[in-house]
């Protein structure tokens, strides 16, 4: 299927007030939003840039990849790509619409590299749409790096193929500008035996709107969406996950660690998963955790869980927020450590356990870098 065809897909029949849920790749399929809509309800409109209605390219993605050795990466245009990404919103849809160029990393049949592909994109002044298509062949192994920067306003989509035996760790860090603005819909499709890791870590930008979904296309694949986010000084970052079991003995696990600090800032997470009746012997469980710093922050979580079988080995869920912890903090001060400081290291302890899954020396180093520079910046 080219870039250019349109398809509509229909991903569950809704049986309560909700509208149905489904995805395409026709901007046309999805009304133009006015904050009214479940979907959009939280999400600043007036601050996007017209992303959701009529905004065009004014700027050209620059792809810059470094790519681990045996890797393959191309940058092809649309007539050259044959891409199966459907959106299931209008930002989504209209990004899948008008990329000009995508990026295309192929990690070939069992090869198995401890060296990390990354790619950074730096968002220049303006509007910019991109795609990204990500392959790891049969029985590889590898991770791949996505880096976001600059101050520009972008949708940008992410096609993730996990073939048979496959294992694929992908990292996604937003870290834009303070007046950047970045809507991103990434797709994972987990085949038979297959084995995916993912991480998204958002620390800076005005406005971060992330919609992973997840689906298998065999039995026995399992899948991890993992999240770190820290909004500051009326920062916006929303995460809406969708896992959709709709294969047997399949696994997945979500769990996403929020926090917020300053006058405005406000973090969302909404996490679907869908259990399908064909999908038996599924264990599933998500987690969203989150930290309000201080008064002038806010947090929406909303964890749902849809079963449509008995027959499932796990399934469950559960949200938690809270604000920072005075006895921690008191603790830490009794032994002679300012406050600023034990603020920061109780923070850095609340994230820590998630960077800890990935256990690469040079990517750990880099995310607590960043985060830690986040933290400091909330404190100004």
């Amino acid at each position: 299927m080219t870039a250019a065809l349109q398809e509509k897909e229909i991903l569950f029949k809704s049986v309560d007030a909700r509208p149905d849920r489904f995805a395409s790749s026709n901007p046309d399929d999805f009304a133009i939003p006015n904050g009214r809509e479940e979907d959009w309800r939280y999400t600043p409109l007036k601050r996007i840039g017209n992303l959701h209605s009529d905004a065009v390219a004014t700027q050209d993605i620059n792809y810059e990849i470094v790519v681990a050795q045996g890797v393959i990466s191309k940058v092809l245009t649309r007539e050259e790509v044959k891409t199966k990404f459907l959106a299931t919103d209008r930002i989504g849809a209209r990004t899948q619409a008008l990329w000009a160029k995508a990026l295309v990393i192929e990690i070939p049949k069992e090869l198995e590299t401890k060296d990390l592909t990354w790619i950074k994109i730096d968002l220049k002044p303006g509007v910019q749409f991109g795609h990204i298509i990500i392959n790891a062949k049969n029985f590889s192994n590898s991770t791949v790096v996505l880096e976001q920067t600059g101050t520009g306003f972008a949708g940008i989509n992410c096609e993730i193929i996990a073939e048979p035996g496959s294992n694929l760790d992908f990292i996604n860090v937003c870290d834009l500008d303070r007046k950047g603005v970045l809507v991103s819909e990434h797709q994972f499709v987990i085949d038979k035996d297959a084995n995916v890791r993912s991480l998204v870590v958002q620390l800076g930008g005005d406005i971060l709107r992330y919609n992973p979904r997840a689906k298998f296309s065999g039995n026995h694949g399992a899948v991890e969406l993992l999240g770190v986010y820290l909004a500051t000084q009326g920062q916006y970052f929303e995460n809406r996950v969708f896992v959709d079991h709709n294969m047997k003995d399949c696994k997945s696990n979500v769990l996403y660690r929020g926090g917020a600090q300053g006058k405005d800032s406000h973090i969302v997470w909404v996490g679907d998963v869908m259990i399908r009746k064909i999908a038996t012997g599924t264990n599933t469980y998500e987690m969203n955790r989150n930290l309000l710093l201080d008064s002038g922050a806010r947090a929406d979580s909303v964890p749902n869980l849809e079963i449509e079988t008995g027959q499932v080995e796990k399934a469950g869920h559960a949200s938690v927020t809270g604000r920072l912890d005075d006895d921690q903090l008191f603790y830490l001060m009794s032994r002679g450590i300012d406050e600023p400081t034990a603020r920061q290291l109780v923070i850095e302890g609340f994230f820590s356990g998630i960077f800890g899954e990935f256990t690469h020396p040079d990517l750990k180093e880099k995310l607590n870098q960043r985060l830690n520079a986040a933290i400091e910046r909330g404190h100004q």
